[in-house]
């Protein structure tokens, strides 16, 4: 009876131990596959409010750079429409410039008719006069008087008559002639003169015309290059607004990004935690099975020792018990013993000092060089390789072990600041975090005990001596652990 007692203990707790190796080993690979930086939720999700913040922002910027686009298209609209106004005046200008072009011409023409009028007219008088100066250069010659002459040579008093008549007329048809022709030149070069005048003012007009139509070409020009400057902004706040977009699909992308390492956490301390409450429930249940199969185990041991010597079969049965016993001895001691445990004092809230030996809080929790110191500073004389260990048990969820050196370094040097660092989560929504260390002892999917070691204490990361950077988080949520110590 008891070595069927004994195997089925035994049975039970090999199904127990590969159901926990089925679930650690499942988790092992989701959180092998899923890099986890050592960031908070409330960190990460600190980050996207600031992202979104700053999308808001950009897409106020985008509007703003819209309507400036817009009002310069509105703008190079009101400079296109003077410009064909403008345009329209100078057609205008033309056809008047043509028309005085047109009659400048014609005043030139009757200024060179009327000269050619005045030239032939002049030479008239100048022949006649001439002719008039030999007449009385002849007469004046021959001593000649012409009215004498006729009176003294005329046959009677009628024939005197005649010539004295005849001689008056002559000199008075000479007289009107030089009268006419000097009266007719008078007139033509009034004319030419008033069209000379008149030439002189149709000049005058054509030229201030062009000035017109030259100033016109001008503010042409200069609403030209007003919308060539208005086009050239609206091509720099297009620009401007495709830059501000992509900043946006960035920071987008990001949040995106953020997003999902925020999931990955939760998952992996969801899983974590479900890994760890099986595990638990398989320990108390093989716990309760043990502790049956031992009050059962007992309870035949003292039924045999009752009825010792009564029978073959019961020494048999006795002696049986008393080898069921000590394979269960031999089971209980390697069940309960542990490696690399240090034993540590718990606080009431179940956490325990991660630092053994060390209690000297260099830098606490709390605002810090403009933001947030999430965790203490455990330091102190010969800290260096001292031993991290677990403040609760759990399982390793999370490990960076990248910096293969504490100095020399530059910046954050590794691990995103925290250098080797080791996340463990505690099952009940709590996570610790053990940073700088200088070496790690365990790997994500281990189950660590209260007081394990897990690494080394070092100074990688952005550490500027030997410490051990300690977190506790509850929900994702950096509190400080000075309260829960």
């Amino acid at each position: 009876m008891s070595k069927l007692c004994i195997i089925k203990r035994i049975l039970t707790i090999l199904t127990c131990t590969v159901l926990t190796v089925t679930l650690m080993a499942a988790y092992s690979e989701n959180a092998a596959d899923n890099s986890i930086e050592a960031k908070t939720i409330t960190e990460i999700q600190e980050e996207r409010k600031q992202n979104e913040e700053k999308i808001a922002a950009l897409q106020d910027e985008i509007d703003s750079l819209e309507n400036d686009a817009a009002e310069e298209e509105e703008y190079q609209k009101t400079l296109s429409e003077q410009i064909e106004l403008i345009q329209d005046n100078i057609e205008l200008l033309d056809v008047e410039i043509n028309q005085l072009s047109a009659d400048i011409a014609a005043a030139e023409e009757n200024i060179n008719a009327l000269s050619e009028d005045i030239e032939a007219q002049e030479a008239q008088v100048e022949e006649n006069i001439e002719l008039f100066k030999e007449r009385l250069c002849a007469m004046y010659v021959t001593g000649n008087n012409s009215l004498v002459s006729a009176v003294l040579g005329s046959t009677d008093f009628y024939d005197m008559l005649s010539r004295v008549e005849m001689v008056n007329n002559i000199a008075a048809h000479d007289e009107e002639l030089v009268d006419n022709l000097l009266e007719e030149i008078n007139t033509l070069e009034t004319s030419k003169a008033n069209l000379e005048t008149e030439k002189l003012n149709l000049e005058m007009n054509k030229t201030t015309q062009e000035t017109k139509k030259k100033e016109k070409e001008e503010d042409i020009e200069q609403l030209s290059e007003a919308i060539q400057k208005s086009q050239d902004e609206i091509d720099r706040l297009a620009l401007e607004k495709e830059r501000t977009e992509k900043s946006v699909e960035e920071l987008e992308a990001v949040n995106e990004l953020l997003e999902a390492q925020e999931n990955e956490i939760r998952e992996a301390e969801e899983a974590a935690a479900a890994a760890e409450a099986a595990q638990k429930a398989a320990e108390e249940e093989a716990a309760k099975k043990a502790a049956a199969e031992e009050a059962a185990k007992q309870a035949a041991t003292e039924a045999s020792n009752d009825n010792s010597g009564s029978s073959d079969d019961s020494s048999s049965n006795s002696s049986d018990d008393t080898s069921s016993s000590d394979d269960s001895s031999s089971y209980t001691e390697t069940d309960t013993s542990t490696s690399d445990t240090t034993t540590t004092s718990t606080s009431v809230s179940g956490f325990a000092w991660p630092a053994p030996g060390y209690y000297y809080i260099s830098s606490g929790y709390g605002y810090r060089w403009g933001s947030l110191h999430a965790g203490i500073d455990i330091a102190g004389g010969g800290i260096s390789g001292a031993s991290a260990c677990a403040s609760k048990a759990g399982t390793v969820i999370a490990v960076s072990n990248s910096c293969s050196h504490n100095y020399p370094k530059s910046s954050n040097c590794c691990g995103n600041g925290y250098g080797n660092y080791v996340l463990i989560s505690h099952g009940d929504g709590t996570t610790t975090l053990y940073g700088h260390l200088g070496t790690v002892s365990v790997s994500v999917g281990d189950y660590v005990s209260q007081g394990q070691a897990v690494g080394t204490i070092g100074s990688t990361g952005y550490s500027t001596g030997y410490h051990l950077h300690f977190e506790i988080r509850i929900n994702g949520t950096a509190v400080d652990p000075s309260n829960y110590l």
